[in-house]
């Protein structure tokens, strides 16, 4: 038997937490693990008998890079897939877009799931509210449940599941437009940041770049992961140009 392939992409870790943690239920399977930034150089999904994806949710859709990963991929049969995403407070139709472009690319979703968890946007902007640190209750009771569920479908060779069209998302409409229309820059904090590159060198998009020493942000090519904001060692990053960050996520 083919080994089973977890694949991912996580802005600042979330998605990474929850691909790990379903990797811990295999168990016996033989499983593989990786981020669609750091691919092997002979990566070929004909080499797995089942694939799990995991995305953050990003506007109500799944992240650029693991759509731009998906947009390369033609295997010779149809696997089978389970596919997940993590969002701050819900996911609408991101799950559905996700297995729409599976579908087209011999993915065969069977199982998905959407996870809550810290929202590594509202922590930044509202620091004092304690919901956004915390992810949504029975956490890993819930994804060890989704994968043996998926486990069970396989065996069983069910067909492809594609969720529904959730009817709250119109409601949404004007939230989301105004959240892309309105990206919050990123402002750098010079007195704090000792040029170390690890938000030019770690940022997805490859939208950071130095000069005079300092990191400068493309606000065109930012997807707002805030991986950037997150992970600097520093704290020299924030949302607010007269106010450093206060907290930032933690695993």
């Amino acid at each position: 038997m083919k080994p089973f392939l977890i694949i991912y992409f996580s802005g600042v870790g979330n998605t990474k937490a929850v691909a790990e943690q379903i990797k811990s239920y295999a168990n016996k399977i033989p499983t593989e693990i990786y981020s669609v930034e750091n691919l092997p150089n002979d990566f070929s999904v004909d080499n797995y008998s089942a694939i799990i994806i995991g995305t953050p949710t990003y506007h109500s859709k799944p992240a650029k890079p693991l759509m731009k990963f998906l947009a390369t991929v033609n295997p010779s049969r149809k696997i089978p897939a389970f596919i997940f995403t993590t969002c701050g407070l819900y996911s609408e139709n991101c799950l559905r877009i996700l297995a729409k472009e599976c579908l087209k690319h011999k993915i065969i979703p069977i199982h998905s799931a959407s996870y809550r968890c810290s929202a590594t946007d509202g922590m930044l902007l509202t620091p004092f509210m304690d919901c956004w640190f915390h992810n949504e209750k029975d956490l890993q009771l819930k994804t060890k449940k989704d994968f043996s569920t998926f486990i069970s479908k396989l065996k069983s060779h069910s067909k492809s599941d594609i969720p529904k069209f959730k009817w709250y998302t119109p409601l949404n409409y004007p939230n989301k437009m105004l959240g892309k229309a309105t990206t919050f820059p990123i402002y750098l904090h010079k007195d704090r940041c000792v040029n170390c590159g690890k938000c030019e060198r770690n940022c997805p998009q490859g939208a950071i770049t130095e000069i005079n020493s300092y990191p400068v942000i493309n606000k065109a090519m930012c997807m707002n992961c805030y991986r950037c904001i997150h992970h600097c060692p520093k704290l020299a990053l924030s949302l607010f140009k007269n106010k450093a960050v206060e907290k930032v996520w933690k695993n």
